[in-house]
């Protein structure tokens, strides 16, 4: 098994670095083995950081929103890993040429100041520091987007990276359930919704990736940034146009722009 799980991460790598896509690899992996896939994302973490210098910022959760959740099939989330080149500033710019499958959401990102090292609420609520918008940027290494939990698990539950917004509010400060969001493509809005969509809180979205940090023996450390879920839904991400996300409750905007050559 160990094999298997060894020559998957280096066809994501390899998938990755050459700009090649691959088959899913669900099917090359017992069924619904979600331990297999983590295992599998953890060693193409680690090549990223030997083979390229890179080194880890934060980490993601998915699939909190239970109408994301139903779309996937699943009923839990997940979660991937973020890394100092995959943090950008709003607003950006990004060339399509680095991606595959471009898509955009967004959501609440929590900042720590010190180690969670007990996944109670009590616990995780005092080791954050602030809060701010973002936007977290959606890929795969795949030839579509029809991904079982296991290929988007292993291919870093589909994070190629984050945006923030310049607002930062202290977290306890507002309420997160009652934060609305509208995400507009231009001036068409794609998709709203509130802070509750995510796990009713988004708060417990970081719960639950505290706790599941600990029990694999990576906990959630001081400096780290957090992405919560998704608050409305997963669109795509069109080239040549702006994505603006406004927040309620003082949050501001995030924005995004991905730029395609256009022929003369």
């Amino acid at each position: 098994m160990s094999d298997i799980i060894t020559e998957i991460a280096g066809d994501l790598y390899n998938a990755r670095t050459l700009r090649t896509p691959i088959e899913f690899v669900r099917h090359r992996l017992p069924d619904n083995d979600k331990d297999a896939a983590y295992r599998i994302s953890e060693l193409v973490t680690q090549r990223r950081e030997a083979a390229e210098g890179r080194y880890r910022v934060g980490r993601k959760v998915g699939l909190t929103n239970p109408i994301v959740q139903q779309r996937a099939g699943v009923d839990e989330p997940d979660y991937g890993i973020i890394l100092d080149n995959m943090t950008f500033e709003s607003p950006i710019e990004r060339p399509a040429s680095e991606y595959f499958h471009p898509k955009i959401e967004a959501e609440i990102a929590f900042v720590l100041k010190s180690d969670i090292l007990d996944s109670d609420l009590a616990s995780v609520e005092a080791a954050i520091d602030y809060v701010t918008p973002a936007m977290e940027l959606v890929d795969n290494r795949y030839f579509s987007y029809k991904m079982g939990i296991v290929d988007t698990i292993a291919d870093n539950a589909a994070c190629e990276g984050i945006v923030t917004g310049p607002v930062r509010i202290p977290y306890g400060e507002i309420d997160l359930k009652q934060v609305e969001m509208v995400l507009y493509r231009g001036e068409e809005e794609l998709t709203r919704g509130i802070g509750a969509n995510v796990m009713g809180d988004p708060i417990y979205a970081i719960q639950w990736l505290a706790e599941t940090s600990l029990r694999i023996g990576k906990p959630l450390r001081a400096g780290e940034i957090l992405l919560s879920g998704s608050i409305g839904l997963i669109v795509d991400w069109d080239p040549n146009v702006t994505y603006t996300a406004k927040y309620s409750h003082g949050l501001g905007s995030v924005v995004a722009l991905l730029t395609e050559a256009v022929d003369a």
